[in-house]
């Protein structure tokens, strides 16, 4: 949600979406094993993780609102489809030339056409960096010479969206539901209202052996899904969509095309992203959100870079911070898989290998803070280690109060700086100085610390390129000590109180004091 906020349609997800609030959780009947019974209920997410709620929308209305952000940028951005990639190759001379700041285009990429019009025919494209997000199949990470390593849990599941009539009093609450010995279900409420999501626990698989051999009919998996439910009534009346899947954790040992023992002596020009460098279990939107923090942070890696705002040895980071986010991702899917698979503890179920029904809620909160929702911290700069007494607010945090700009609306701290991938670097100065009085609001004010771009060390005035905008690499704020309502503009230093922005108009967006 944070992401969507940076890209502007944060609104238009939270409209349409379903707000998941509680969770509720199910287990054997003790009294009749064949039945099931509520036994606990918490809220979905902890406090403080995020000002956004916990939302569930398709994946497909996601693309619609990022489609409809490339058709409304300044170049007109749109896919081309019906290309199948044939080969991907960097050339190492011109790689290292980009390194030194070159134009040159060291990466070649051969597509070959599938429509019908140019079916067969062959174009060759030269980049000076490519993203494979080509999935688990990934034909770009083959041509790294790359692959997905891991095992399989031998699980197979099942997954639909369901419209459906029933008198199960959670349909539409998130569920995790443990039958005694039919299986186990996690229910998802979606939008609109009506439509439900249902992960399915079908049987265990051979070793080696893959869910399609099984020939698994979506009739089966409704049938599945009636008998975990008894005694409550499921009548499916249409399937919107359907699938089967084995539970599996891979992770390739690294996302880009330098080997580890090349990094430092030359730049990387090819990268993958999402399940084309891991794999998990579905559930829960794993991989969408875990993905698109994949091209989230590299985006603005490489976009710094081709403006030359940063060294392309900041690329070398991209591995080292998502590779870590997603080993984190796979060892806690893989306890979370094998904890929602095992019977409750005690039970007579229970082979040895049963899980407590409270420790199993409790990972379930573990869950909201699980790699997908708080991401690590960044390799590039750690407040907490240069300086033990920082207070470090990352996106996801909640206002320790909340800011306001003039007579704007109320916004979150973290919001009142602009993410990276919008503009500059953003820096914000807190600490104002003695108190003074106001000459044209005449209500007691703080005089500000010094003009950022004046101060000899100043990373203001030491990264910004002469004759570039005070503003080109670092995003300016100022935030004062007290309330809005005692503050008088003219007490900001002017790139942060009365600046002009790009329309050269006057603008007060970059001055904030609590309320």
């Amino acid at each position: 949600m944070e992401m969507f906020n940076a890209f502007g349609f944060v609104e238009k997800v939270m409209k349409e979406a379903c707000w998941i609030n509680e969770t509720v959780f199910w287990k054997p009947d003790e009294d009749n094993r064949k039945n099931i019974m509520r036994h606990g209920r918490i809220q979905d997410t902890e406090d403080g993780l995020s000002e956004f709620p916990h939302t569930v929308l398709n994946q497909a209305r996601i693309h619609d609102f990022y489609l409809e952000l490339m058709r409304n940028s300044a170049s007109r951005l749109k896919p081309n489809y019906s290309r199948r990639v044939v080969d991907v190759v960097v050339d190492p001379a011109q790689a290292d030339a980009v390194t030194l700041g070159a134009e040159a285009y060291p990466v070649t990429v051969k597509l070959e056409r599938t429509d019908d019009a140019h079916k067969g025919s062959v174009e060759t494209v030269r980049a000076r960096y490519v993203v494979g997000c080509d999935g688990a199949r990934s034909a770009v990470r083959q041509s790294l010479g790359r692959a997905l390593q891991g095992d399989s849990a031998n699980q197979a599941w099942g997954v639909m969206d369901v419209l459906a009539v029933t008198d199960f009093p959670d349909i539409r609450m998130k569920a995790a539901i443990h039958s005694a010995n039919e299986g186990n279900i996690l229910i998802i409420p979606r939008e609109g209202g009506y439509l439900t999501r249902l992960y399915i626990e079908l049987d265990k698989l051979k070793e080696d052996e893959r869910v399609a051999s099984r020939n698994i009919t979506s009739n089966q998996l409704v049938t599945a899904a009636q008998r975990i439910l008894h005694p409550y009534i499921l009548d499916v009346k249409e399937i919107a969509w359907w699938s089967v899947y084995d539970i599996g954790q891979r992770l390739c040992d690294k996302f880009d095309d330098v080997p580890l023992e090349e990094v430092g002596s030359r730049a990387p020009h090819l990268f993958i992203a999402g399940d084309a460098c891991h794999t998990h279990s579905p559930k829960a939107g794993q991989g969408m959100n875990v993905s698109m923090r994949d091209t989230f942070n590299l985006g603005w890696k490489i976009a710094s870079v081709l403006q030359g705002k940063a060294s392309p040895a900041l690329l070398d980071t991209y591995t080292t911070e998502r590779q870590t986010v997603a080993k984190e991702l796979i060892d806690f899917d893989r306890t979370f898989a094998k904890m929602f698979s095992a019977p409750p503890k005690g039970s007579p179920e229970d082979k040895g290998d049963g899980v407590d029904p409270k420790e199993f809620q409790k990972y379930f909160v573990k869950q909201g803070a699980s790699p997908p929702a708080r991401q690590s911290s960044t390799t590039l700069a750690d407040l907490r280690r240069a300086d033990p007494s920082a207070s470090c607010q990352g996106p996801g945090d909640r206002d320790a109060f909340p800011l306001r700009a003039g007579g704007s609306p109320l916004r979150c701290q973290a919001h009142a700086l602009r993410p990276h991938g919008e503009s500059g670097w953003p820096l914000a100065a807190v600490r104002l100085r003695r108190r003074q009085r106001s000459r044209r609001a005449g209500v007691r004010t703080q005089r500000p610390v010094p003009v950022p771009e004046r101060l000899p060390d100043s990373p203001v005035r030491k990264y910004t390129p002469p004759g570039d905008a005070v503003d080109s690499i670092f995003d300016l704020r100022a935030i004062c000590q007290q309330g809005f309502r005692e503050l008088s503009l003219d007490a900001f230093p002017s790139c942060c109180g009365r600046a002009r922005d790009v329309t050269d108009c006057t603008t007060t967006r970059r001055s904030f004091a609590p309320i």
